[in-house]
C-alpha cells in the first residue's frame, strides 16, 4: 500500500561550506517556529503512528515488551553508591514515570525517597535529574533538566533539614559536580553568559535557526562555590580547551584537576587546594596546566602526589602509569604499572589503597584488583561472559565512563550478557564476597550466541555476534536484524536483548556487528571508523550484512537495520549507499544533514570531533562524500524507513529526520513506507518511563512487521 505523505514545499536555498556550494530543497523544515513546520509534523507523527498501529500484531507485541521490559527489572538498575554513612540510588517505582532518588544506611536497604521526580513535575513535564551527594552524604547537590533540553539548573539541599542551600543556579552542566572532601563547598561546569558572545564555543550558535525555542550561546566555564555564600559570578581563571569538561578533586583534598575532552580525556589543568589564598573573600587557586597531549587518552585517578591512569600513549589498546603530579611531561619520570597487551582497558578506580581495573577481552568484561605498584591480587569473579557496566547496560563510553564504582572497601557494577538480564552487585575487595543487590537475573532460554566474521573492503576482519534460537533453520534465510554503533570510542558490549527479545523468540535472528569507530578494540578500532576513515563503518557494516546473505541465514528482503545517535548517521547511510541491502531500517535520533550539523552548538561540539568540520575545506569534501540527506536520490526504490527524533533533542535535533523524511518521501518509487516520529518531551531518548517504553515497542513493530514476523503469544518463558 502507498502512503500519501503530507506535502513538502521545496524551497531551495544556496550554501556554502568549506569550499562547496550546493542548494538544500528542504532547509526551511530546520525551524521548528517556522511557518507550517510544526503542522507538516504534526501530519507525519500522525500518518506514522496509524500506519504502525494498524499492524494487527501491534498489541500482542506492546504486551510482550512489556512483559520483558518488566522481566529486567530496568525502574530499579541505577547502581548504588556510598557517600559518608549514606548509600544512594535511582529508581521508576512502579506505576511511576520518573525516577525517585532513595537513601539508605546499608546497601540493602531499608530504602527512604530523598527526591521524587513525580512529585516535582508540573504539567505532565518529563524531568531528568542528575544527582551527586556530597562526601559526608548529608548534603545533596543536583540538576534538574526539563523535558531533555540538556540545560539544567543547579540545586543544593541539606538531606536532614530538607534546608534549601543553592536555589537554581542556571544551565548548569548535567552531573558535573565535584565536591571538597569536607563537604563545605564544590566545583561545578556552568554556561558563563555573560562571556559567551566572545568566547571562541560559543561560534556555532551564530546560526541557529531564527523560530527556534530560544538556547544561549555555550561557554562552558568552571566554577566554585562555597557553602554559606553567595553564588559565584566569576568562573575560574581558566582558558578551557575543549566544550566537554569534568572537575575531580583528590580523596585527601590536597588536589583538584579538570578534565577535558569527551573523546581523549586528560586532566589538562591541576590546583593544589591547600595552598589557596584570598583571606575572606572566595578562594584562589593557582591552575597550571598538567597534560596537555591531545593524541592519546589519560582516564585515572589523583592518589598521593602521582596520577595513576590509563593511556593510550604507547599502547594503543590502553596501559596503566604512575604519573608524577611534578614532572607529567617527562615520560621518562612515569612507572609503568600494567603494560599493553591484547586487553583493552578501559579505567581504573581507587577503593581504599587498592586500584580496580577494568578490561575488555574480545567484548568480554574483565576486573581485576591490584595494589598500588600494579601488582594483582585478584580477580572480581562475574557470573559468567559478560559485560561490566556502572550504569546496569552493556555499554561503556571510553572516554567518560568507567565500569565499577568504588566505595572505600567496596565496588558495585552492574553486569549484564546478551540473554541474561541486568544485575546489579556489591563486591568486597576485604572479604572477596560478591553479593547481587537488585536484579532477578532473569535468562532467555533456548537462546544461543555465536561469533561472526567478516571481511570489510580494505580486507579488515570485523566481527559479529548472533543471537538466535537453538536449531536456527539454515535452509530458507530468515527475518534478522542488526543493530550497530561503531562511533565516539564507545564500546557496546553484550546487553540484556529485552525488547528485542520478542523479535528472536518469534524466530529472528539478531546480529550485532561491532563496527569500527566504536572502542571494543581499543584507540585503533576506534581511529579506523572517524573522520576520514569513518567510511569503513559503513563498510563494515556492509560486509557483516553480505556474510550474513552469503551463508545462507538470511536475504535482503528479510534484512532490517537499526542504530540510535551514532547508529542513526550509521543507518542513515546505509539506505543511501546501499538500498538494495535491506528490506527495513530504523534511523533512530540521527544526524543526516552533515553539512548544517555545526548551526547548533550542542551537536556542533559533539560530533565535530568525532566526524570532521564542514567549514574545513579538508574535512567538507569527505563529509558530503557520506552525508545521508544530500544522497537521497529520486528514482531510487528505498526500502521501508523509519525515522524517530525527540522534540527537545539538543544533540542531534528533529529537524534532521525532519529534511530527510521530506526528501526521502519525494524520492522513492517503491511502495514501502518511509515515516517520521518526533517524540514531544523527549530529548536525546525518552525522558519519561511511558516514553521510553513505547519507542522500543515502536520501531520492533514496524521491523516486525515489514519483516513479517509475528510475535509468539501467551507469557515470556522462564
Amino acid at each position: 500500500m502507498t502512503l500519501r505523505y503530507p506535502a513538502a514545499p521545496v524551497r531551495p536555498e544556496r550554501n556554502e561550506a568549506g569550499g562547496l556550494v550546493f542548494d538544500d530543497p528542504y532547509q526551511w523544515l530546520e525551524d521548528d517556529g517556522g511557518d507550517g513546520v510544526a503542522d507538516w509534523q504534526r501530519a507525519q507523527d500522525e500518518l506514522a503512528r496509524s500506519h504502525v498501529h494498524a499492524w494487527p500484531h501491534y498489541d500482542r507485541l506492546a504486551a510482550r515488551v512489556g512483559e520483558l521490559v518488566e522481566q529486567m527489572d530496568a525502574r530499579n538498575l541505577v547502581v548504588p553508591v556510598r557517600y559518608g554513612p549514606r548509600w544512594f540510588r535511582g529508581r521508576v517505582p512502579d506505576g511511576r514515570d520518573l525516577m525517585v532518588l532513595e537513601a539508605a544506611g546499608d546497601v540493602t536497604g531499608p530504602w527512604r525517597t530523598v527526591i521524587d521526580l513525580n512529585e516535582l513535575s508540573t504539567g505532565g513535564t518529563p524531568l531528568r535529574m542528575s544527582p551527586q551527594p556530597s562526601p559526608d552524604g548529608r548534603l545533596l547537590a543536583y540538576s534538574l533538566d526539563a523535558s531533555g533540553r540538556e540545560l539544567p539548573e543547579l540545586k543544593v539541599i541539606d538531606l536532614d533539614t530538607g534546608e534549601v542551600l543553592l536555589d537554581g543556579v542556571p544551565q548548569q552542566r548535567p552531573g558535573l559536580v565535584a565536591w571538597l572532601p569536607d563537604s563545605t563547598g564544590f566545583f561545578y561546569m556552568a554556561n558563563h553568559v555573560a562571556a559567551a558572545g566572545a568566547d571562541h564555543l560559543a561560534g556555532a550558535a551564530a546560526d541557529q535557526a531564527p523560530g527556534a525555542a530560544a538556547r544561549p550561546p555555550l561557554c562552558w566555564r568552571l566554577f566554585f562555590h562555597r557553602l554559606g555564600q553567595p553564588p559565584p559570578t566569576e568562573p575560574e581563571p581558566l582558558d578551557i580547551p575543549h566544550l566537554f569538561a569534568i572537575p575531580r578533586i583528590s580523596r585527601d583534598g590536597r588536589w583538584a584537576l579538570l578534565q577535558v575532552d569527551h573523546l581523549r580525556p586528560r586532566p589538562h589543568y591541576l590546583a593544589r587546594l591547600d595552598e589557596a589564598a584570598g583571606g575572606s573573600g572566595p578562594p584562589s587557586w593557582r591552575w597550571r596546566e598538567f597534560i596537555t597531549d591531545t593524541e592519546h587518552l589519560y582516564k585515572g585517578v589523583l592518589t598521593g602526589d602521582s596520577y595513576v591512569a590509563v593511556t593510550t600513549a604507547g599502547a594503543p589498546r590502553g596501559r596503566l602509569v604512575r604519573i608524577p603530579l611534578d614532572s607529567p611531561g617527562d615520560p621518562g619520570s612515569w612507572t609503568e604499572l600494567v603494560p599493553g597487551g591484547d586487553a583493552v582497558l578501559t579505567g581504573v578506580t581507587l577503593v581504599g589503597d587498592r586500584l580496580v581495573l577494568g578490561e575488555l577481552v574480545d567484548t568480554v568484561s574483565r576486573i581485576r584488583v591490584l595494589d598500588l605498584d600494579g601488582k594483582e591480587l585478584g580477580e572480581v569473579p562475574l557470573p559468567g561472559p559478560g559485560s561490566v557496566s556502572s550504569v546496569a547496560q552493556g555499554v561503556i563510553a571510553l572516554g567518560v565512563m568507567d565500569q565499577v564504582i568504588g566505595c572505600e572497601d567496596a565496588i558495585t557494577f552492574g553486569y549484564t550478557s546478551y540473554t541474561q538480564s541486568p544485575t546489579v552487585y556489591h563486591y568486597a575487595l576485604g572479604t572477596g564476597e560478591l553479593t547481587r543487590l537488585q536484579g532477578a537475573g532473569h535468562t532467555l532460554p533456548g537462546l544461543v550466541t555465536t561469533r561472526i566474521w567478516a571481511t570489510s573492503a580494505d580486507g579488515t576482519p570485523v566481527p559479529c555476534t548472533l543471537v538466535h534460537r537453538a536449531g536456527l533453520d539454515r535452509s530458507r534465510p530468515q527475518p534478522t536484524l542488526i543493530h550497530g554503533y561503531g562511533g565516539f570510542n564507545v564500546a557496546e558490549l553484550a546487553s540484556y536483548l529485552g525488547p528485542v527479545a520478542a523479535f528472536v523468540e518469534a524466530g529472528g535472528v539478531y546480529a550485532h556487528a561491532h563496527v569500527r569507530g566504536g572502542g571494543e578494540f581499543g584507540l585503533q578500532w576506534w581511529e579506523g571508523g572517524r573522520l576520514h576513515a569513518k567510511q569503513n563503518s559503513f563498510d563494515d557494516l556492509y560486509a557483516i550484512a553480505e556474510r550474513l546473505i552469503a551463508d545462507g541465514i538470511t536475504a535482503p528482503d528479510r534484512l532490517a537495520v537499526q542504530g540510535a545517535s551514532n547508529g542513526g548517521l550509521l543507518t542513515g547511510v546505509a539506505v543511501t549507499q546501499r538500498p538494495d541491502l535491506w528490506r527495513a531500517v530504523v534511523c533512530g535520533a540521527p544526524k543526516l544533514d552533515l553539512m548544517r550539523v555545526a548551526r547548533d552548538p550542542v551537536g556542533a561540539a559533539a560530533t565535530l570531533p568525532e566526524y570532521g568540520d564542514p567549514d574545513d575545506p579538508a574535512d567538507a569534501p569527505v563529509l558530503m562524500a557520506y552525508s545521508p540527506y544530500h544522497h537521497v536520490r529520486p528514482g531510487i526504490p528505498y526500502p521501508a524507513i523509519l525515522l524517530d527524533a525527540g522534540a527537545n533533542d539538543p544533540r542531534c535535533p528533529a529537524w534532521h529526520s525532519r529534511k530527510f523524511a521530506a526528501r526521502a518521501q519525494a524520492a522513492t518509487t517503491s511502495p514501502h513506507p518511509v515515516l517520521l516520529r518526533v517524540w514531544q518531551g523527549a530529548g536525546h531518548g525518552g525522558t519519561s518511563w511511558t516514553t521510553i517504553v513505547e519507542q522500543q515497542t515502536y520501531w520492533l513493530a514496524f521491523v516486525m512487521r515489514e519483516l513479517d514476523l509475528v510475535p509468539l503469544p501467551g507469557p515470556v518463558r522462564r
